[in-house]
């Protein structure tokens, strides 16, 4: 048996956003500590790692941890409408359940497949620099790429610098240090990733969430920000340059 309550209805539309994101079906594991979901997106470039611990909701029941297999494409559709009001109580039986409870009461079921599947291992990267900035300066950054290319490269050095170059032109964004929170770079870092990708990672996040990143020379790039009281992670491998 499963059953949680939770009444920050924003943190959770987010927290399926995050996953959404990424990925259509997925396998969500229902732990006695929280919700804790691994998995490769179907392209194979990018992997979440996402949790949410027992502490965000208001109740929380599991007799016994059960991995199942879910759609996370029609559930975030439900879930978006979700009222700011509403109070949103989970259940598993032979369905996924979620219920609005607000001004109108409204269940919504989603058919589940009990899972066997392993959960991929998280990459093993020693990364040589860790940049912590506010999403909507990187969000900004991304949409002022995004007129002249489909990627760009991302370099923690002195400082902290998106580039992007296309057929019809390029941008040089320097971000200065009194925008970012942080910055710690052991060596030099910098490689090239698919802007179309990176806006999926940033999708969840509120314009007040702290963004940390993480890098490695032509390696894949760690971001990660907290929801609520949960917590998203995602991997993201670099594009090879010609």
């Amino acid at each position: 048996m499963f059953k949680a309550l939770i009444s920050d209805t924003k943190t959770w539309r987010n927290s399926i956003e995050a996953i959404a994101a990424l990925i259509d079906e997925g396998t969500l594991q229902i732990a006695k500590t929280g919700l804790k979901l691994r998995a490769m997106d179907p392209s194979q470039i990018a992997l979440v790692d996402f949790k949410m611990p027992e502490s965000s909701f208001e109740k929380y029941e599991v007799d016994k941890e059960i991995s199942i297999d879910i759609d996370f494409s029609e559930l975030s559709k439900i879930t978006k409408r979700a009222r700011a009001e509403d109070k949103i109580e989970l259940s598993l039986d032979k369905r996924f359940s979620m219920n609005f409870l607000g001004e109108t009461r409204r269940r919504f079921n989603l058919g589940i497949i009990e899972s066997t599947t392993q959960a991929p291992k998280e990459p093993s990267v020693e990364f040589t620099a860790e940049v912590k900035i506010g999403a909507n300066v990187l969000k900004e950054a991304f949409k002022d790429s995004e007129l002249v290319s489909n990627h760009i490269s991302i370099s923690a050095d002195d400082g902290f610098t998106i580039k992007a170059e296309g057929d019809t032109g390029s941008v040089d964004i320097e971000i200065p240090k009194e925008s970012i929170m942080s910055i710690d770079v052991k060596e030099k870092a910098r490689a090239v990733f698919s802007l179309d990708q990176l806006d999926n990672l940033l999708r969840a996040s509120d314009q007040g969430s702290i963004i940390t990143l993480k890098l490695r020379n032509d390696a894949p790039l760690k971001l990660e920000y907290a929801i609520g009281e949960g917590k998203v992670v995602y991997y993201l491998a670099p594009r090879i340059e010609s």
